[in-house]
């Protein structure tokens, strides 16, 4: 089997929507990944939790093999809303080992 580590780096915009009701609370959003939808009690709470949440996402997609979506800017801005940029880096492993259909072959000298 054959072990290789990768890392890659990725940008993605985030919003970041304060919560009327709570002081300080914000809720995130990435307009790449809809799936995505954390929050913070502070502005800097917030970005730690869109960068992990980010992190984790892409991390999953990496392993399953699935697409890594493109960043996307958001269509509709709320009300007093943010938006940054991130980035990220993420270092997966990626394993190797030879295909069922394919036969080792043992050479001899003579």
């Amino acid at each position: 089997m054959c072990y290789t580590f990768c890392m890659r780096f990725f940008k993605y915009t985030v919003v970041f929507t304060p919560e009327s009701d709570e002081p300080d609370v914000y809720n995130v959003s990435v307009p790449a990944f809809p799936e995505i939808c954390t929050f913070g009690t502070s502005y800097e709470e917030a970005k730690f939790m869109a960068q992990d949440a980010l992190e984790l996402v892409i991390l999953s997609r990496l392993e399953d093999g699935e697409e890594i979506s493109s960043d996307k800017k958001p269509k509709k801005m709320p009300i007093n809303a943010k938006v940054e940029e991130i980035f990220i880096s993420v270092s997966h492993q990626v394993t190797a080992s030879p295909a069922k259909h394919v036969k080792t072959a043992i050479f001899q000298s003579a």
